[in-house]
């Protein structure tokens, strides 16, 4: 066959217009063939090489370039099209806008709530320059078998780390200081008083070199060099001098315990960022204490800590091995007289000292494993919410197939149906942000209790933009794609026949995906509600089970400690006999809380028939007349007599048995020892007490011991005479002002012991709050995503709804076909999470010594539950199918 020439034809594919190229070409080869017939091959050639010259328009193509860009479905004009159809789409199905919105804003506001949590507390200290280098020195302990922690160490380890230990740049000590109040003397009149005054530390010039803070006044040097001098951070001028400058504060008086006075030596900024170093006023170390003794070392109190800044080169573990060989030279023979009491030091990282729950510290402490729970239940109650909009714009999809069928038959492609998709998925998206917002506003105001103090304080901005901005794109694509490629699985031919229903899927089983997302959806439904249902019988047990003491109308007060009193136990005594003369109250009595967080103890040591027995039992100071105040069973023997020293001891069962003690009779009259500090007191038991509460649930009855001491008992415990808190009013005002005869500069602040007792399962409380949330909202969010099932059964069975009508079928046969499959879903759900529900809370209430049994009932009653919610749901869509006239589902037909 004869062919044009080459060059032609490279030349036409070149600059020829794209849209005709193809056409043009074809009638030149046709061309080529007749004039190569009747004009011969030489003149054919030269006629089809002038038609391509003719043909050739650089120029309109380049034009074409120009106008549209490519690919041509990023046009502005197709991006700008694709938002109208999202427009109009999302208005003309309101009603499933509106669902999509909720359930994903739900999600997106419980993530940004947990986030702002979770990054708030692993924020700490983060921008220390010196955090990697910076260890705290902790304490561990055992007792009878029993380890604790506690954030002290011995008094005098800071100085001897400084002299002994190599490794250790800085050795600085942080002692907690307590005070009712603070003294800002005035040049006329009486000087200010501040009171429940906090964040009050004593240290030395080492603290500022650990913690780099910006000076506004004075040097960081010189500063606590010398007794009688302190350091105020910025805000806490501005409480004290309001209108003085920090240059203007210098060498002003601060007066602590109404004695010691002490000038400001400097004035420093507030730490901008999130820290556990809480110090607002810095004493120099001096200021309260000059010495420590040998004997110092056998003692560890939680408000005297040490940090070390190690060196670069250091290893930790290697320092830590010093501390210990350092702290057993100086105090092995003084804790031998503690008997089988063991004591150890740890190094704890200051990136792990925000999280260090094992140590009873003043500061609050975070759980990680709280806040990995936290992270868990944010992507459990996020993919719900996906899941919800997954379903609700599956039940959308047969609405928009003869929209999708045309598209499809014009030329339309996989992908800018499912870019189009995306779109509408990003809008509801943007609009769910912005209920989330409000939601989450609202949650940080309702539930503030909740949320750690300060988390407003510092925000880290760049991550924050960048963890919206993730989860928005993470939502649109998760929540977008699975719809969207549903969208492009239609047959264009079949849509536009009318068969839609078949369209979806290609499988017999229809729906099967979206039944499993259902199932999963109460499947997480299922463990919520079982989890409230356990958290607050557990709870409920905790608060209204016997103690083992009255507790009722019960109120507790400490009376103040002034260092400078030397008549302190007899102005109690008197005051509790005064209070005692008011008509409001039934008894008054000095001592220790029954059940408490604060607690002493020691070990003591009895020889019997069995020999030597040692025993860590805790102590409680108390008056003669705390034992029938909170009615406290004597099982044998008698009560404490008075008595200004302690001399004689009421033991309780617990105690008895583990001193070797078959019945409370046969320890009356035995002699036990204490062991340290005053190791050579021997004292009798008189008395034996039924065994109450000392703890919390999470504990068990520790061995107790009630004693005489006049000095000790410094808290006042009032029962009022009525049961009625209508009249508990005028009691008060009555008791306030006996109070002020004695104590005219301190306020009378009390607590209802009940009220005492619930902050022991504070935490346990909140947990419970959370679990009820979690479980209103991933039922709220199950529910809505049952609700658009339903709606999309009932659409691709309106037609057999309507035979089935006109047949004689009833509204309860069709509502019933219409329930039936979705109460299997959640049947299966319910009987497929029981199990990991039990095995959950099996978990959690192992950290209670005294708990509740879990029953069946439980999980059949959350079952009967999520059934009961999830017809209620499906029902108004079933009713609403089968009271629909049949005539206008079948006019079709």
């Amino acid at each position: 066959m004869t062919q044009p020439p080459r060059w032609a034809q490279k030349l036409l594919e070149a600059l020829g217009h794209p849209d005709t190229q193809e056409e043009v070409q074809g009638d030149l080869l046709e061309l080529y063939d007749h004039w190569v017939q009747t004009r011969g091959k030489r003149r054919a050639n030269w006629r089809y090489s002038l038609s391509a010259l003719k043909l050739v328009r650089p120029l309109a193509n380049l034009k074409r370039r120009g106008q549209y860009t490519s690919p041509y479905s990023l046009s502005i004009t197709m991006i700008l099209n694709y938002i109208k159809i999202a427009r109009r789409q999302l208005w003309r199905n309101r009603l499933f806008t509106g669902l999509n919105i909720i359930g994903l804003s739900i999600g997106l506001s419980a993530c940004w709530v947990i986030y702002r949590i979770v990054a708030f507390d692993f924020s700490f200290d983060t921008q220390n320059s010196n955090r990697d280098r910076i260890f705290r020195v902790v304490s561990r302990f055992v007792f009878d078998g029993q380890e604790q922690g506690n954030p002290g160490s011995p008094l005098p380890m800071a100085n001897a780390v400084r002299l002994e230990l190599s490794g250790v740049d800085r050795a600085i000590p942080i002692w907690e200081e307590s005070t009712e109040h603070v003294l800002i003397p005035q040049i006329k009149g009486k000087p200010l008083q501040f009171d429940n005054v906090k964040n009050v530390i004593a240290t030395d010039t080492n603290y500022f070199q650990m913690v780099p803070y910006q000076w506004l006044a004075g040097n960081s040097h010189r500063a606590l060099a010398r007794p009688d001098q302190v350091v105020i951070t910025q805000s806490r001028a501005a409480q004290y001098f309001p209108g003085l400058s920090p240059q203007q504060l210098m060498n002003r008086t601060i007066t602590y315990w109404d004695t010691v006075n002490v000038q400001i030596a400097g004035v420093v900024a507030d730490l901008p960022y999130s820290s556990d170093f809480t110090g607002q006023e810095f004493i120099s170390i001096p200021t309260i204490r000059k010495d420590a003794g040998k004997n110092e070392w056998g003692n560890t109190n939680s408000y005297i800590q040490l940090f070390l800044m190690l060196s670069d080169q250091a290893d930790p573990k290697q320092v830590e091995k010093q501390i210990n060989l350092l702290s057993g030279k100086y105090s092995n023979e003084i804790l031998k007289q503690w008997g089988s009491f063991k004591r150890w030091h740890l190094l704890q990282p200051l990136t792990e000292l925000h999280f260090g729950i094992d140590y009873r510290d003043r500061a609050r402490r975070a759980n990680k494993t709280v806040l990995y729970s936290l992270i868990g239940l944010a992507g459990f109650i996020l993919a719900l919410a996906v899941i919800n909009y997954v379903n609700l714009a599956s039940a959308q999809v047969p609405q928009r197939a003869r929209e999708i069928g045309i598209r499809k038959t014009l030329g339309s492609r996989r992908r800018p149906l499912i870019f189009q998709f995306l779109g509408e998925t990003a809008a509801t998206t943007i609009l769910a942000f912005g209920l989330a917002f409000v939601l989450s506003n609202l949650f940080f105001t309702n539930f503030s209790d909740l949320v750690p103090e300060g988390i407003d304080q510092h925000l880290n901005w760049p991550m924050l933009i960048l963890f919206l901005a993730g989860l928005f794109i993470s939502v649109t694509l998760l929540a977008g794609l699975y719809p969207g490629w549903l969208i492009t699985r239609f047959q264009p031919v079949s849509v536009l026949r009318g068969q839609t229903g078949y369209a979806v899927t290609d499988s017999s089983n229809r729906l099967t995906l979206r039944k499993s997302l259902i199932v999963f959806q109460f499947f997480i439904a299922q463990l919520f509600i079982a989890g409230a249902f356990i958290v607050n019988q557990q709870l409920k047990y905790a608060l209204q089970a016997d103690q083992g003491f009255v507790r009722d109308a019960v109120l507790t007060a400490s009376t103040p400690w002034k260092q400078e009193e030397t008549n302190r136990a007899n102005k109690r005594l008197a005051l509790k006999q005064e209070l005692q003369k008011l008509p409001g109250v039934s008894a008054v009595s000095l001592g220790d809380q029954p059940a408490s967080n604060g607690y002493s103890s020691n070990v003591h040591q009895y020889v019997g028939k069995k020999g030597k027995v040692e025993l860590n039992i805790f102590r409680k100071h108390v008056d003669t007349d705390y034992i029938p105040f909170y009615k406290l069973p004597l099982l044998a023997g008698r009560n404490l007599q008075p008595s200004d020293t302690v001399r004689e001891y009421v033991l309780n069962e617990t105690a008895i048995k583990a001193l070797g003690f078959a019945r409370p009779q046969d320890a009356i009259g035995a002699l036990i020892k204490e062991n340290g500090g005053d190791a050579n007191r021997t004292v009798p038991i008189v008395g034996v007490i039924r065994d109450f509460h000392t703890r919390s649930f999470k504990e068990k009855i520790q061995p107790t011991a009630l004693m005489t001491d006049r000095e000790n008992v410094s808290s006042l415990n009032i029962k009022l005479a009525s049961g009625n808190p209508e009249n508990w009013q005028q009691t008060l005002a009555e008791i306030n002002t006996v109070w002020k005869r004695f104590y005219p500069d301190d306020p009378f602040d009390y607590q209802f012991y009940d009220q005492t007792l619930e902050e022991f399962y504070k935490q346990e409380r909140q947990l419970s709050r959370v679990v009820n949330l979690a479980t209103g909202v991933a039922m709220l969010i199950s529910c809505l995503g049952l609700f658009g099932l339903a709606t999309l059964m009932a659409y691709q069975r309106t037609k057999e709804i309507g035979i089935r009508k006109v047949l004689g079928a009833s509204v309860v046969s069709v509502v019933t076909l219409l329930s039936k499959d979705f109460l299997k879903l959640v049947l299966i759900a319910s009987i497929t999470a029981s199990p990991l529900a039990w095995y959950i809370m099996s978990r959690w209430l192992q950290d209670f010594a005294y708990r509740i049994d879990i029953e069946w009932w439980v999980f059949v009653l959350a079952a009967l539950l999520a059934v009961c919610i999830a017809l209620l749901t499906v029902c108004f869509q079933s009713i609403r199918a089968a009271l629909t006239n049949p005539v206008k589902s079948l006019r079709s037909e």
